[in-house]
């Protein structure tokens, strides 16, 4: 027993042999158990929370949590193990300005805790919109679909900037009001300098309070016509009818005009039918009234009201105004009824024998009679 305790006295690399036994136990024990220590803290966690879940299952909480969590455990195993011996004062790391290696690994454990901490809230953050997500869609808020990854971007921005001054202030040990002043005033030239991101970043709040459009909403800019499919700080994402992503700043989307098609209970097609000159009159009432009545006798069309007018004589043709509603809010199925629509108007003009018209440049001649007699 006696020669036991000698060996454990003895030292060993500035510290006795029982102190790195104590040291090496405590990391071999803790990281064979970190993993199943980090599941049961998780569900604990989820069982105080569980009233405010909403049914969100705990496996979802436990994949969130687990990593965080077992991030903080690694960091209190080495801080217990680290405890249990000493570093010598001569010791010191010369690229961090002589700084001895105790007073390294203190910061630097202070420093990994104050991250792990950040991770873990930020985790709950997206484990809380989850949850508001989840109830959204239990009641069928669309709204909620695209505030709710707005504001837990916001809140994760929010603490992840909190956490860096802590650290500089914490470990660093810097004053971190004069930090805040100093950029403060430097702001005034970063706002210049990003005055563009600022522009879309405010824009983005006008989309949220204002909401022209929600995720998932059509909507037409200009000639881009698409599916809204993510708001961000900075831009949206529209999946374009011909299936491209078009990435659209904000500050475009409130500074013109912007078509939400989703709004509209039916989409409106209009265009002209431009016959021949010489088609007689009888004809051209024959047809107007044939067109408006597979309109009206439509099943996708009858339910809103189509005109087919005598509209105008032209240039070249006499023109006939054609108007109908397609009652669908899906873009390529109101193509296929106005694809229908003109199959029929088609077999309509083919029964009457009626021709549409084509611009026609006339060339008239012109002679000179002095070439022609010779006379100069």
């Amino acid at each position: 027993m006696n020669n036991l305790q000698k060996i454990l006295n003895r030292s060993f690399f500035y510290n006795p042999v029982e102190n790195w036994f104590w040291f090496l136990g405590i990391l071999l024990l803790g990281f064979l158990f970190k993993r199943i220590f980090s599941v049961v803290v998780s569900k604990i966690a989820y069982r105080i929370i569980k009233q405010e879940t909403q049914n969100v299952p705990v496996s979802n909480f436990v994949d969130l949590l687990k990593r965080p969590v077992e991030f903080v455990i690694s960091l209190l195993i080495i801080y217990s193990a680290v405890d249990e011996i000493s570093f010598p004062k001569k010791w010191r790391i010369i690229p961090f300005g002589k700084i001895r290696v105790s007073e390294f690994a203190d910061k630097l454990l202070d420093m990994l805790f104050i991250i792990a901490i950040t991770w873990i809230i930020i985790r709950f953050v997206k484990f809380f919109a989850l949850v508001f997500l989840k109830k959204a869609e239990e009641n069928e808020i669309k709204n909620d679909e695209h505030l709710v990854p707005f504001f837990r971007d916001i809140i994760i921005a929010i603490v992840v900037f909190c956490s860096f001054f802590l650290i500089l202030g914490f470990v660093f040990r810097q004053d971190v009001l004069s930090l805040i002043t100093g950029l403060g005033i430097g702001g005034v030239a970063l706002a210049l300098a990003a005055r563009a991101t600022l522009e879309n970043l405010f824009a983005s709040f006008t989309l949220f309070t204002e909401q022209p459009f929600i995720v998932g909403d059509d909507i037409e800019l200009g000639s881009m016509i698409g599916t809204v499919e993510k708001v961000g700080f900075r831009s949206t994402r529209v999946r374009h009818v011909d299936g491209s992503l078009i990435v659209v700043p904000n500050q475009m989307l409130v500074s013109q005009t912007l078509n939400n098609l989703t709004q509209r209970k039916h989409r409106r097609h209009k265009f002209f039918l431009r016959l021949k000159l010489d088609t007689p009159i009888t004809k051209i009432k024959t047809v107007v009234n044939e067109i408006q009545h597979l309109i009206d006798n439509h099943e996708l069309t009858s339910n809103h009201e189509g005109h087919v007018k005598f509209d105008a004589i032209g240039d070249y043709s006499i023109n006939l105004l054609v108007v109908f509603f397609a009652t669908t809010l899906d873009y390529w199925e109101s193509k296929d009824i106005r694809q229908e629509i003109n199959y029929s108007i088609n077999k309509v003009l083919e029964k009457y024998e009626v021709e549409l018209a084509s611009p026609t440049t006339t060339l008239f001649g012109i002679t000179d009679d002095k070439n022609i007699d010779g006379d100069y």
